[in-house]
């Protein structure tokens, strides 16, 4: 669950794992297999990790690789537990499916009617109500959890309590139902539906009726003493354990072995040694996106209750990722094949993550033939489609405007190719294979679609959704940033010039205030972004997400900021008239008008005076 949420301005392409091309396996040896993740452990100083392969009925490999802690030189076995973060969120849906199969539960049901009071605010209530699918597929329609809330830490807290700790994440930011935004919020709620629902703990539930029955004897949402030590991005700092407050989203601890049994029950279609767990259709059910525009038109690829899609190398995964505490894992599985693979790894390192999964799923297909793609369509012109695409399901309400900033698509129609061209980073491309869906070049079924919003509005949607804009506004956000940076860092590098010949050289140096408050201006804001980069870097959630130097530097800076700018504009208007040279005049307007436009924008979108460790 806890991946750094806010990491704002450098860190958003953590949110989401790109995605590696297969490497080469010589050899179908698991020994060899075993040997090939070591070296990857050491080659990133990654401390250790565990993992499991299913084949049909057969475990076929159960992996214990490195060390559980590094001070203590404990290894890694097969009793040790790792957490798996956001892969807890399958239980909570699969909790929800077998009170389906129960009777005791309907998908569709409205949580206002079943949790009146929890404070969910819909204001498409009477139209479009929030039902229990929508949080567990996320589309709800809610902003995820923050950081104060990552770096809240009770275990004894109830989950009630723990969902109320929340302070804006309950709010529909759109239609319920229209378009998918990850927020570990949403699968709390549906936890609390069902302990609502089943009059006792939610955990407890759980346990009894998905881990004692799925023999997965030592899995657990409370903390273990066999539990594996966890490490940040350097691979050596010790993260710490944190008891989270939205357990259902993220706390479970698990060996190999238990996720090994839950790789069996998935492929085989809800049955797991010959015995029933759930319905096949309720499998079905969980690997069905229908939350969305996009599944609503057809397109099959999507988040379904708690369970991704995912096209790799030419074959369907289903399964789900997860880190917490320096933890990260994942798990897939062919349903076609009938094989599946689990895998953590105890330190943040990103990655060690790619080069293992992408390892493990080589050896697992190694001797299957991947899909054949879809059939390219070229009967309708595309063309319509170029212009420019803004994201319209942020993640994170906090981080909008720069996901608008920065995430805006620039779509080219070429030879019946779709093109989206980030402004950093690599360009897609997509073939069309009809229906207005469109899969990536390489990849072999659609994970995209065009079509219209019930507004009218252009979209492009798949796990995330983008908004045709103008192109005048995409340039002119873009042009406009470019230059107030810039500005803003001249007004830095010309101060560290003129201050020292005035000070320590005795220059004639004249109009100093009329210099230092823009400059001043420049220097706060640019010392508050530089907070935030470093602990996004470092560790925002410990940094940002209490009461910390870094977090209370950051208020203060940004007040600083807004007061020094609102100074400079004072001494615009107090030197108008004065016989200032022409250059320097205008350039100090320049770098003014520079930093009241980043003030303007920062503050519109709550970043001035904003208290992480509160918000």
């Amino acid at each position: 669950m806890k991946k750094p949420v806010l990491c704002t301005f450098a860190l958003l392409a953590v949110i989401l794992l790109p995605s590696v091309k297969a490497e080469e396996i010589s050899s179908r040896n698991l020994e060899e297999l075993e040997a090939k993740l070591q070296l990857i452990l050491d080659e990133t100083n990654t401390p250790g990790m565990i993992g499991s392969m299913v084949v049909g009925n057969e475990v076929i490999w159960i992996g214990s690789l490195g060390l559980a802690d590094r001070e203590s030189q404990r290894s890694v076995t097969e009793e040790t537990l790792f957490r798996i973060g956001s892969i807890t969120k399958t239980f909570t849906s699969l909790a929800a499916l077998k009170l389906v199969d129960q009777g005791k539960i309907d998908l569709n049901i409205e949580l206002n009617q079943l949790l009146p009071g929890i404070g969910l605010v819909n204001p498409w209530q009477d139209t479009d109500p929030i039902r229990l699918h929508h949080v567990l597929e996320h589309t709800a329609g809610f902003d995820d959890i923050h950081l104060r809330e990552y770096a809240f830490s009770d275990p004894d807290v109830t989950l009630l309590d723990g969902i109320l700790y929340n302070t804006t994440s309950r709010i529909a930011r759109w239609r319920p139902g229209t378009r998918m935004s990850y927020s570990n919020i949403g699968p709390a709620i549906g936890g609390l539906a069902i302990a609502r629902v089943i009059d006792e703990r939610f955990e407890d539930f759980v346990q009894r009726e998905i881990f004692d029955v799925l023999g997965m004897i030592s899995i657990t949402y409370f903390h273990h003493p066999l539990v594996a030590s966890s490490y940040q991005a350097d691979g050596e700092t010790p993260s710490p354990y944190i008891h989270i407050a939205a357990r259902p989203s993220g706390s479970i601890g698990a060996t190999a072995i238990d996720m090994a049994q839950l790789l069996k029950m998935f492929i085989h279609r809800g049955t797991i040694d010959g015995v029933t767990f759930l319905r096949p259709e309720r499998i079905d059910r969980m690997e069905q996106a229908t939350g969305t525009l996009a599944a609503n038109a057809g397109l099959v690829a999507g988040y379904g209750l708690s369970n991704m899609y995912e096209d790799k190398d030419g074959f369907i995964f289903h399964g789900h990722g997860g880190g917490i505490d320096g933890f990260v894992s994942n798990y897939g599985y062919l349903t076609e094949h009938k094989r599946g693979y689990f895998f953590s790894i105890n330190a943040r390192k990103f990655n060690a993550f790619q080069k293992i999964d992408s390892t493990i799923r080589t050896y697992l297909t190694r001797n299957l033939q991947p899909a054949i793609p879809t059939p390219i369509d070229t009967s309708r012109d595309i063309s319509g489609l170029s212009g420019y695409y803004q994201p319209h399901s942020p993640r994170m309400e906090l981080i909008k405007g720069f996901e608008q900033l920065v995430g805006t698509m620039i779509i080219s129609v070429n030879d019946n190719v779709l093109t989206m061209a980030p402004l950093f980073g690599e360009a897609n491309h997509y073939l069309p294979v009809g229906n207005n869906q469109f899969r990536n070049k390489d990849g072999s079924v659609a994970t995209l679609i065009a079509l219209k919003s019930q507004d009218g509005e252009q979209l492009l949607q798949g796990m995330s959704t983008h908004i045709k804009i103008p192109g005048t506004l995409a340039w002119f956000r873009w042009v406009l940033a470019i230059l107030s940076i810039l500005l803003i860092i001249s007004s830095i590098l010309f101060a560290l010039i003129w201050l020292p010949r005035k000070f320590f050289f005795s220059a004639d140096i004249h109009y100093v205030s009329f210099r230092a408050w823009p400059a001043l201006a420049s220097t706060s804001f640019m010392a508050s972004a530089i907070i935030v980069i470093l602990t996004g870097l470092g560790d925002a959630i410990e940094r940002l997400g209490k009461l910390t130097l870094w977090s209370g530097g950051y208020w203060v800076l940004t007040w600083v900021f807004a007061g020094c700018c609102l100074i400079s504009l004072v001494m615009l208007w107090r030197h108008h008239g004065r016989d200032i040279s022409s250059a320097l005049r205008w350039y100090t307007i320049a770098v003014t008008c520079a930093n009241t436009i980043v003030l303007a924008y920062l503050g519109y979108f709550g970043f001035i005076g904003l208290r992480f460790w509160a918000y």
